[in-house]
């Protein structure tokens, strides 16, 4: 009986001496792989410039010609009781990482980031409840407001926007009760230090409908990135708050097909809030609007299913008012779109530096002659498909400001005009098999009268790409 009572000592320590893992009923391993060819012309248009010049971003004057890869692998598992996992690692670098090929430093190009990492609850305490906490991508709607949190961590390709790691640090709540569905999300975007509310984060409530004809949905939604980053502090210790930036974006999207192959679609938001900067500690009431309209239609019988359309954007600006802390700021926050519309404007002075933005940079406010804000853009657009394997994509958008801004040049201030210029993009793709792909984008960028005179010649931009999904 001794040996008995032994021998089920020791089995049960055994048991709990076991590590519990989750029961896996699922697995799936998916990916993708992607290496573009870039070569760019006078991005800062400025032809004339020497590469390097302070005028220049990293000597964007000339040509660029450089290679860069992106690699995905993503893990999905499916476990017990409804829930699931997700874990995403990418790498993505320039070609030729080594700068020294005899041993010398190099950058962090090998290194794998977490893109992904998050557990997903179903039917979590109530049936129609799904909660995903962890790190996850988030889009709604469009992506007109929130779609894509663009960043390059290592610093480790020279073309951010074509960066894969676009994921939020987030709590996601959806409730089904179809043809509703309701989001909550909560994001924390940057942690300062973590004992000090010095923090950036986002949250809002999305609120869709699907209607049972038409073709129809609608969505309204709030989301608030509040902005504490802003804060000060002397020796590390005492706090010198500045006022805090906080930016709340009210909208209603709906798009339906009034008839067969034809598409409507619409959203407009306002935004609220606070705009304030360290440098001043001065705090103004926000107020932004922003507007996009398209419509499209589909010859589906037509040879070559052409396919054409027209979409109207607008983004507030604001207007140079004299000093940083005068009347109602107006400029439209882009918050964290994941929609783009153009392959050169809609990144200039945002990650690519123009000449005229270097050499007035002290005048120009609040980059309002980025492409993310201070807008009015008109995009007429087409497809073509040649063969089920060929398609033709074309863009040409004509880009305005919404408020005029100044240039200095010596002791002359001058107001320019609103014309930002237009431009041209052609894209081919080929789906050689169902899971490889060859693209050659071609684009061009036309600079208008807002652009002073030897800082206006025309930016191109070619991409060649190859991508395999897995």
């Amino acid at each position: 009986m001794g040996k008995f009572k032994l021998f089920c000592v020791l089995a049960l320590m055994a048991l709990i001496a076991v590590p519990a893992y989750a029961e896996v009923q699922n697995v799936k391993v998916s990916g993708d792989l992607s290496a573009r060819w870039i070569l760019r012309g006078t991005y800062d248009l400025d032809k004339n410039n020497a590469t390097g010049a302070t005028t220049t971003a990293g000597g964007l004057d000339n040509n660029d010609d450089y290679l860069i890869s992106t690699a995905e692998v993503q893990v999905d598992a499916d476990l017990t009781d409804n829930v699931s996992t997700a874990i995403r690692l990418a790498n993505q670098k320039d070609w030729g990482e080594i700068a020294d090929q005899k041993g010398g430093a190099s950058t962090n190009v090998y290194n794998v980031i977490v893109d992904l990492a998050n557990v997903t609850f179903k039917e979590f305490f109530y049936a129609p409840l799904t909660v995903t906490i962890g790190r996850q991508d988030l889009w709604y709607g469009k992506g007109f407001i929130v779609g894509a949190k663009q960043r390059d961590p290592l610093a480790s390709i020279s073309a951010d926007e074509y960066t894969v790691i676009n994921s939020f640090d987030a709590i996601k709540a959806a409730l089904d009760f179809e043809p509703w569905k309701v989001d909550g999300v909560y994001s924390l975007i940057e942690e300062g230090d973590t004992n000090r509310a010095n923090d950036l984060w986002l949250g809002g409530v999305n609120v869709g409908y699907k209607f049972d004809s038409y073709k129809g949905e609608a969505e309204a939604y709030i989301f608030q990135k509040h902005d504490r980053t802003r804060n000060a502090y002397v020796n590390g210790t005492t706090n010198v708050p500045s006022m805090v930036d906080w930016v709340r974006t009210y909208g209603i999207r709906g798009s339906f097909e009034p008839i067969p192959n034809a598409t409507l679609a619409a959203e407009g938001a306002f935004q609220a809030g606070r705009y304030s900067t360290i440098a001043t500690n001065a705090s103004r009431a926000r107020r932004g609007k922003a507007l996009d309209v398209s419509g499209d239609y589909l010859f589906k019988d037509a040879r070559w299913t052409p396919k054409l359309g027209i979409e109207y954007i607008f983004y507030s600006g604001e207007a140079e008012t004299g000093t940083a802390a005068e009347g109602t700021y107006h400029a439209w926050d882009v918050m964290y779109r994941g929609k783009f519309d153009s392959a050169i404007r809609e990144f200039q002075n945002l990650y690519y530096a123009t000449a005229m933005r270097a050499d007035n940079s002290t005048v120009i406010k609040n980059d309002q002659d980025a492409g993310n804000t201070n807008q009015t853009q008109v995009i007429l657009y087409g497809t073509l498909k040649p063969t089920n394997a060929l398609s033709v994509d074309g863009r040409f958008a004509f880009f305005w400001m919404d408020k005029a801004q100044k240039y200095t040049s010596g002791t002359t201030v001058e107001t320019r005009g609103k014309n930002i210029g237009s431009e041209l993009d052609l894209t081919l793709n080929y789906v050689y098999t169902e899971d490889v792909s060859f693209g050659l984008l071609a684009a061009w960028f036309f600079p208008g009268s807002y652009w002073v005179g030897g800082l206006d010649d025309t930016a191109s931009d070619i991409v060649g790409t190859v991508k395999v999904a897995f």
